[in-house]
């Protein structure tokens, strides 16, 4: 997106919101927990879907910066270590 551009090229000092960074995820705030949601939007999202599944990436991974951003190196390592937990 062009607000990411111009803070790579150092044109602003600010990043994109963290709504826009996380995109295709979406967070909804309960009193307890964060959901943390996937928002599929198809045909808009699809080729990126494909280029995916082609990669074997998975969003969390597309988008580890964000997550990083919104909930820390720790929070993403542990993330990390359940998902491998899952595919042992």
């Amino acid at each position: 997106c062009a607000i990411e551009q111009a803070y790579n090229d150092k044109k602003i000092e600010w990043k994109k919101p963290i709504s826009c960074h996380l995109y295709p995820i979406r967070l909804q705030e309960y009193s307890s927990f964060t959901a943390i949601n996937y928002h599929r939007w198809s045909p808009i999202c699809d080729e990126a879907c494909t280029l995916g599944k082609e990669l074997e990436m998975p969003i969390y991974k597309f988008v580890k910066e964000a997550l990083i951003r919104k909930f820390g190196e720790e929070w993403y390592e542990q993330l990390e270590a359940a998902e491998a937990m899952i595919n042992v």
